[in-house]
C-alpha cells in the first residue's frame, strides 16, 4: 500500500510538472536561434491592423497567413462599410466605424491597440488587399515574423520596388548599406508597416491635416516624422515581397508644398536629445528646402548600415551619422 501511495504521488509530481511546462510554452517566443539576443516577449508579440469593408477577407483568413493565432499574432480589423459577424476566429476582433478616411481609419485602429491590456513588440499596420511572396518557397509571414522577432528595426516594412532602387544607390554611391536581409531606407509605402513598441508612439497617432487634399499626406508625415527621428532604424525586408491586389479611388497627389512639410517637422527637434538637436535640425532644414529628397533618392542615411539586431531603439540615436 505504502509503495502505491508513493507510486501515486511520484505520478502527480510529474503530471504537475508536465503542465506547468506546457502552460509556459505559449508566453515565451523560441524561434530556435539562440544566438541572435532578441527581446523575449510575451506571445502572442504582433498585432495585425487591418482596414476592411466588412470581415477579414478570405486570403488572410488561411491559417497560413492571419487564420491561425497559435503562430503567435493577433488581428483587429476595422470594418467601414458593414458590421462582421462572423466569429470563428478567435484571436480576431472586430470594430465597426463608417465614417472613416484612410487616416482616421487607421487611427481608429491605433487607439484601440494601445489601449489593449497589454504591449505587443510589433505594431503592423496593413492594407486588406496585400500579398506577400517569398522566393524560397517558405512561409513569408512566419518569415517576415521572425525578422521581426529577431532584429528587431524601429519600423519596418516591405516594399520591392524601394529595394531596386536602393540597391541601385549603393552601386553609385560606392556604399553598402544592406546586412540581415534588409536595407535602410528613408521613403516607405503605406501598405505594410512594423512598428516597434518602443517607437510607435513617437511616430503615430497619423496626421489627417490635409486629407481634403491627399491620403498620401498623412504617410508622408510618418516617413518624415521616421526619418527625423529614427533615421538608420528603418529596414526593408528583402526577402518577402509585398504587392497590391486592388486599388481603390481615393484623394491622391504628390503636391506637397513646403507650407506642408514645414507643418509636418514642427517641433521635432525638441523630440531628440539635446546633444543631437542640431542634427536633426540639419535633416528637418533639408526636408525643408529640397522636396526630391523626400523620395529619399539622395539621402545619405541609404548608406548607413541597416540595423543591426537589438540595437538601442531610441529617437535621434543617429540623427549625427
Amino acid at each position: 500500500m505504502a509503495k502505491l501511495t508513493k507510486f501515486v504521488a511520484l505520478s502527480l509530481t510529474v503530471a504537475l510538472f508536465i503542465f506547468i511546462l506546457y502552460a509556459a510554452v505559449p508566453f515565451i517566443y523560441n524561434d530556435g536561434d539562440a544566438s541572435s539576443g532578441s527581446e523575449e516577449f510575451p506571445l502572442p508579440s504582433i498585432l495585425y491592423l487591418m482596414q476592411a469593408e466588412q470581415c477579414l477577407p478570405s486570403y488572410y483568413q488561411s491559417s497560413d497567413v492571419l487564420g491561425n493565432g497559435g503562430f503567435g499574432f493577433e488581428v483587429i480589423v476595422l470594418s467601414y462599410k458593414e458590421a462582421c459577424l462572423d466569429s470563428s476566429l478567435p484571436h480576431v476582433q472586430y470594430l465597426l466605424d463608417k465614417s472613416t478616411t484612410w487616416t482616421t481609419g487607421r487611427n481608429v485602429l491605433f487607439e484601440a491597440a494601445i489601449n489593449r491590456n497589454k504591449t505587443y513588440l510589433y505594431y503592423v499596420f496593413m492594407d486588406d488587399d496585400i500579398t506577400l511572396g517569398d522566393t524560397s518557397h517558405a512561409n513569408p509571414w512566419r518569415k517576415y515574423e521572425s525578422f521581426l522577432r529577431t532584429v528587431q528595426p524601429a519600423i519596418s516594412c516591405v516594399d520591392p520596388e524601394m529595394v531596386k532602387m536602393i540597391r541601385r544607390f549603393h552601386v553609385d554611391h560606392h556604399c553598402s548599406g544592406e546586412g540581415n536581409g534588409s536595407v535602410g531606407t528613408v521613403w516607405f509605402d503605406a501598405i505594410f508597416n512594423a512598428f516597434h513598441y518602443k517607437a510607435i508612439r513617437h511616430i503615430l497617432p497619423y496626421d489627417p491635416t490635409f486629407d481634403q487634399q491627399t491620403w498620401w499626406a498623412s504617410q508622408m508625415s510618418v516617413i518624415i516624422r521616421s526619418e527625423i527621428l529614427f533615421r538608420g532604424q528603418i529596414a526593408i525586408y528583402t526577402e518577402v515581397q509585398g504587392y497590391n491586389m486592388n486599388h481603390r479611388p481615393y484623394p491622391r497627389s504628390f503636391n506637397f508644398t513646403l507650407q506642408m512639410i514645414h507643418h509636418m517637422t514642427e517641433g521635432l527637434d525638441r523630440v531628440v536629445p539635446a546633444d543631437r538637436a542640431e542634427c536633426a535640425n540639419a535633416i528637418i532644414q533639408q526636408w525643408r528646402t529640397t522636396y526630391h529628397w523626400t523620395h529619399g533618392t539622395n539621402s545619405p542615411t541609404l548608406c548607413l548600415p541597416p540595423p543591426s539586431p537589438c540595437d538601442e531603439i531610441a529617437p535621434g540615436r543617429y540623427a549625427c551619422y
